[in-house]
């Protein structure tokens, strides 16, 4: 399947493209090994699995306000399977294969930065989101 008009869901929850900012969105697959050696000419010796597990990384628009980013958290949450965790299914826009892969992933730790308080509304830098796949 080539794709289709969104780049990332969290379960059921669609991303809205306006909250990627440009030119920060990738997303891949990554090979897999089990004890993979070297022998004594230089050469590696792989043993591949096939789970490749998909690792996708994005930031927000900066100037997101804390009610945008509540609304995107609030999505989040709401799809976890286990928040202790902050684990949930994802379906995820592969460039390399121009195709979308669903794995079960979680929410890596982020750090968002408050560029400044206006009025009554926080408004925060570009905050870097990373998802990893492969979780049992």
């Amino acid at each position: 399947m080539a794709y289709n008009n969104y780049l990332l869901k969290i379960g059921n929850y669609t991303v809205p493209a306006k909250y990627i900012r440009a030119k920060t969105y990738s997303a891949y697959l990554n090979m897999q090994d089990v004890d993979p050696w070297t022998d004594a000419d230089g050469y590696v010796h792989r043993n591949a699995i096939e789970l490749k597990a998909i690792k996708i990384e994005f930031e927000t628009i900066p100037m997101l306000t804390n009610y945008e980013l509540e609304e995107f958290l609030s999505n989040v949450r709401s799809n976890y399977i286990s928040a202790d965790e902050r684990t949930f299914n994802v379906t995820a826009y592969i460039p390399e294969t121009d195709s979308y892969v669903i794995q079960k992933a979680y929410l890596a730790d982020f750090t968002p930065v408050m560029y400044g308080t206006y009025g009554n509304v926080v408004r925060y830098e570009a905050i870097r989101f990373a998802i990893i796949g492969g979780v049992a």
